[in-house]
């Protein structure tokens, strides 16, 4: 009698494969973010913690799953001569390779070929039990980019990565299937062995994965498909604020949230020239007539005499005259001195384009001033001159000492005007130039297309190290947008240019600290050491591995107290993202499991002042390109994994390098914060009492006792106290004294005295 196909089935060993669609819906103690509603129909899959060998949670190989596991590779080999008496109802087809352990007597022979299946078989079913222990517990992860470490990490964890084909890496994920991988190969290599991501593959072709990480940096969004317990390490549209143009847009009213060692930022003043070129010339023009005021005060007190050589270029000392004026305008308005009157002198595009040409002669191309000319010369005496120069010089100080009260970035400007033009959306400082001519400034965003480029002010004083200019780059982690959580890491890392600073030129390998920018020379250098020039057997300094714990030994040795690293450029950092985050805040995407490491780059200046230049999402965490970045890259992927996955379950858990730097506090009622007001509640019943009942209620009373009359007064009180109560509207706001002088106090703070009040 042929037996049906379920006792073929189990006559073979294969046992059937159920649906385990349901099993994604289960919550598991071991990944915190999978936590979905329970439903009657899970109720017979497996939770974390039970038995793995129950079901099979992934796909079936015929190829490789068919049959009883052998114990030994002499137990069974379809290649080799044998005589077997089985039972009659043990008998299998050998094309299967399907064994049974009810013979009598085997007759194998010891080969290679034996052996290999055997091992081949082995390692597959350890594959499988890996696989399906990772998918139960919902330890299925996926990257897409190359990141070891982050795959270490897991790994270590129990975790098992999920493999992508080639063709959907690039898609959203979700958006097209992926049931072919041609790019990872063969199940069975040449050798024979097996392939495991193609086997890890084949399994987990229909499973979702529980971790997704995306490195493309034009990530955007992902697909609808997404399941919601599935943890992202992105934020949807993080351009919008990390972008250059977008975060210069969101800081514009950033200070209406600075709080002191709290929040704080400084940010180089920028402008999009497509939209607002106006502003840019104003200020563009404004910072050369400052400029030509402390080359002059600064030449003054370096004793530097005017005397004009041979062949060099010279400017009028109406020059001077005219940034003083300028600089005066802009300070009067500062002090809204032209509220009654307009006392601003408007100068015609040629006299601009004119002092701005004779600025460069002198600032940039070693120009001097001509004191008078050569007939007015042979009339005044060396005293009258020497008090002439004397005279202006005191007025440029003036000048520049009231215009540093009303400028928050005087210090910033310095004297050469240099401005750095960056393309909004890039990275790896592509496109990235610098210069000093407005005329080139305009010429360049002309030729490209809207709201591409951004122009900022250029740092011209950054803190030097070995006269080497570096900056800062420092990561962090935001693990909730609303409460905003933040967690910075202890260390950043410094990155330094690869030649001395200074204006003669302004190349990349001096004025760019990015390391994708960097390492370009650094091959070039060993291509010369190769060729023989010793001139570049020299180290850099990026090659002496500085780390913080150096820049901080560094600024003690050079006069600082304490510890200055640590005390003041640390802090200020952790304020300055603070301070982004919150102004970002209404922009980022609320998604439960989501979180996004950050990075943002700092420059120092010498006065030891932090200043925010960009911040990056999707930071470079691979390939490291020096002992200092493989320590750290190392460092900073497990720790994150620490703080995601282990201080969900618990709030003490160890964190690593990272540490909670803000929690926002959010009160438990929601303030009126936006312009749709809702009020609810019930209309006002006036109630009028006829003058009849009030003149009987009024001989009544003559009657009364006075105790009576009082309980009576007292009584009524409390009736009008309650019709108010249950006719006021459920949202009318509390009522809080109003203060004779204006204060600035905390928000939430305010909001919760003003719920206190209204309890009491």
């Amino acid at each position: 009698m042929e037996s049906t196909s379920g006792d073929k089935a189990n006559q073979s060993g294969c046992k059937p494969i159920r649906p385990l669609a349901s099993l994604e819906k289960k919550e598991s103690s071991v990944n915190p973010y999978n936590r979905a509603d329970t439903d009657k129909t899970n109720e017979k899959c497996p939770m974390a913690g039970s038995n793995d060998n129950e079901i099979s949670a992934v796909n079936s190989l015929p190829q490789l799953d068919c049959g009883a596991f052998p114990k030994s590779y002499m137990d069974i080999c379809s290649c080799c001569h044998r005589e077997t008496d089985f039972d009659s109802n043990s008998y299998c087809n050998s094309q299967q390779h399907c064994t049974n352990t009810n013979y009598r007597r085997v007759v194998v022979k010891d080969t290679d070929c034996c052996k290999a299946h055997w091992m081949r078989r082995e390692c597959y079913e350890k594959i499988k039990a890996t696989v399906n222990k990772a998918v139960k517990r919902h330890k299925i992860f996926l990257i897409r980019g190359e990141l070891p470490k982050l795959k270490d990490a897991l790994e270590r964890r129990g975790w098992v990565q999920k493999y992508e084909a080639t063709k959907t890496r690039n898609l959203p994920y979700g958006s097209v299937a992926s049931l072919e991988a041609r790019s990872l190969g063969d199940l069975t290599m040449p050798d024979g062995t097996l392939n495991e991501k193609a086997v890890i593959f084949a399994l987990l072709r229909h499973k979702s994965p529980d971790f997704i990480w995306d490195c493309r940096n034009d990530f955007v969004d992902w697909h609808r498909g997404l399941g919601s317990n599935t943890l992202v390490n992105r934020y949807q549209k993080p351009s919008v604020y990390t972008s250059k143009l977008g975060m210069a847009r969101v800081l514009e009213e950033s200070h209406w949230l600075n709080e002191k060692d709290v929040s704080s930022v400084l940010f180089p003043r920028s402008y999009n020239l497509s939209r607002e070129p106006k502003a840019f010339l104003e200020d563009f023009r404004l910072t050369a007539a400052a400029g030509l005021l402390k080359w002059f005060v600064q030449r003054m007190q370096d004793e530097r005499e005017f005397a004009v050589e041979s062949g060099q270029r010279t400017i009028p000392m109406s020059r001077l005259e005219c940034a003083i004026k300028r600089c005066e305008e802009f300070i009067g308005c500062a002090h809204h001195q032209n509220i009654d009157e307009d006392f601003v002198a408007e100068l015609s595009e040629e006299e601009w384009n004119s002092f701005l040409d004779d600025y460069t002669i002198a600032v940039h191309d070693g120009g001097t001033i001509e004191l008078t000319s050569e007939k007015s010369r042979q009339h005044l005496q060396f005293t009258q001159i020497g008090n002439l120069w004397q005279r202006y010089y005191e007025t440029a100080k003036s000048t520049l000492s009231k215009l540093k009260e009303v400028d928050p970035q005087y210090e910033l400007n310095g004297t050469r005007n240099m401005w750095i033009l960056k393309p909004s959306e890039l990275c790896c400082g592509t496109g990235i130039s610098i210069s000093h001519n407005v005329k080139d400034i305009f010429r360049k965003v002309k030729g490209r297309p809207k709201d591409y480029f951004i122009v900022q002010k250029y740092i011209e004083r950054p803190l030097l190290i070995h006269d080497t200019k570096f900056d800062i780059r420092q990561w962090y982690l935001v693990t909730s947008t609303f409460p905003l959580t933040i967690w910075l890491f202890k260390e950043g890392l410094l990155r330094f240019s690869s030649k001395p600073y200074t204006f003669s030129t302004y190349h990349e390998a001096i004025h760019i600290c990015n390391t994708a920018i960097q390492e370009k020379y650094d091959e070039e250098r060993r291509r010369r050491r190769k060729r023989g020039f010793s001139e570049e057997v020299v180290k850099s300094i990026r090659d002496q591995g500085w780390d913080c714990e150096k820049l901080n030994e560094y600024l003690k040795q050079i006069g600082l107290d304490g510890e200055p690293y640590y005390d003041r450029i640390y802090p200020k950092m952790s304020e300055a993202i603070v301070l982004t985050m919150l102004a970002s805040q209404e922009h980022m995407d609320r998604r439960r499991c989501s979180f996004e490491l950050y990075g943002a780059d700092f420059v120092v200046m010498e006065d030891l002042s932090v200043w925010l230049i960009e911040i990056n999402t999707n930071p470079r965490m691979h390939p490291p390109s020096s002992r200092i970045t493989k320590r750290l890259y190392s460092s900073v992927l497990h720790s994150l994994v620490k703080v995601i996955m282990d201080v969900p379950e618990n709030a003490t858990a160890d964190t690593g390098g990272f540490s909670l730097v803000y929690k926002q506090s959010i009160p438990d009622f929601r303030p009126y914060l936006g312009p749709c007001l809702f009020v609810f509640g019930k209309s006002i019943t006036l109630q009028e009492h006829p003058r009849k009942r009030e003149k009987k209620k009024g001989k009544l009373n003559n009657c009364w006792s006075k105790a009576t009359q009082q309980q009576h007064q007292q009584h009524q009180q409390q009736q009008q106290l309650q019709q108010q109560q249950q006719h006021r509207a459920w949202t009318a706001p509390p009522m809080i004294p109003r203060l004779r002088e204006p204060q600035i106090v905390d928000f939430i703070d305010y909001l919760n005295t003003a719920r206190c009040t209204a309890a009491n």
